[in-house]
């Protein structure tokens, strides 16, 4: 028979703690979903000869994180809340020309990821990418 003894500064006289360690009671749950629209649009600000001031299409990618505490379900939103809100706003921008929707007659991708978080309740950032390497993200400071 084999005993294991456990090492004398490993025992405890006091059991474990099961109150919120005070690092848990600081932190902030996040969650975050990623939608997909594609749509053409133009700079009308940029000089002339810019390729982006001529109308030219992408396939935008959006990715949404809100935060705030968990409710009684244990959410922070359920994701098909997230949805109710966010693909009302994917069908006003999908195939269509950006510069005809309203608040976004300049659509770069930090004023598109702006127009998207002023819409979403909760939303701490939207990421707005216009390809897989160019992107822009707006934060709730």
């Amino acid at each position: 028979m084999t005993t294991h003894v456990k090492p004398a500064h490993l025992e405890s006289s006091t059991p474990a703690s099961t109150e919120p360690t005070s690092q848990a009671s600081k932190s902030v749950t996040r969650i975050g979903r990623t939608y997909r629209f594609e749509s053409a649009h133009h700079l009308p600000l940029l000089p002339e000869g810019h390729k982006c001031k001529n109308v030219h299409g992408h396939n935008y990618r959006v990715e949404v994180i809100v935060s705030g505490a968990l409710d009684a379900r244990g959410f922070v939103m359920d994701f098909a809340e997230i949805d109710a809100e966010i693909l009302p706003l994917i069908r006003k921008v999908d195939h269509r020309l950006l510069n005809d929707v309203e608040g976004l007659e300049n659509p770069t991708a930090e004023i598109i990821a702006t127009w998207f978080l002023q819409r979403i309740t909760g939303c701490q950032s939207v990421r707005v990418y216009e390809n897989d390497d160019c992107w822009a993200e707006v934060k709730i400071a």
